[in-house]
């Protein structure tokens, strides 16, 4: 979508035109399940997330500032919504199960993101060693490495310093890389 085409669908959703808002859902909902669901590794509770994402952006619209991107926006909002759920389950649950981390990477793929996975079984296993890192980690890891997200951007839609968002991708890919090379 165009970004003139964005902004003045966001311009009518702000004046409660939901078919506006609508549209915008449709456009962006996918890149907002699959962050989510990377971050939550459970397919329900990406859904979950995805929809309260929605509700949040709706109810909150007016605030949203035209100079930061609305993917910004829309990241920034399931972040926090993910995060806060990843450590409520970490304190409740301690690690996520193995056998959830492995789905995270079946999250469906458009055929036009010419993502080519050639080494499938070791990517399923840096995702499951994804979900033994701290929140904070795996979020920055998650943003950077998996979503490819600037990172400029990351740091809006984290709210970390450059040197918070550094360090903790540097021991994620450490802690990563150790346990990559004990198993091999």
């Amino acid at each position: 979508m165009n970004q003139e085409r964005e902004q003045q669908l966001i311009r009518q959703s702000v004046g409660n035109d939901t078919a506006a808002f609508g549209r915008l859902v449709t456009e962006y909902q996918y890149y907002v399940f699959r962050l989510a669901f990377r971050l939550l590794c459970n397919t329900e509770e990406a859904r979950d997330a995805t929809q309260e994402v929605f509700i949040r952006a709706w109810t909150h619209l007016a605030q949203f500032k035209p100079q930061v991107k609305f993917t910004t926006w829309l990241y920034k909002i399931t972040v926090n919504l993910c995060y806060d759920q990843m450590r409520q389950q970490r304190r409740q649950a301690g690690l996520i199960a193995a056998e959830q981390q492995e789905k995270a990477m079946e999250v469906p793929v458009e055929e036009d993101t010419g993502q080519n996975l050639e080494n499938q079984e070791l990517i399923t296993r840096i995702t499951r060693l994804t979900g033994e890192l701290t929140p904070k980690q795996k979020l920055v890891f998650t943003l950077w490495d998996l979503e490819g997200i600037d990172p400029e951007e990351i740091k809006l839609i984290t709210g970390m310093s450059s040197a918070k968002i550094k360090s903790n991708l540097y021991l994620a890919r450490k802690y990563i890389r150790q346990r990559i090379s004990k198993i091999l």
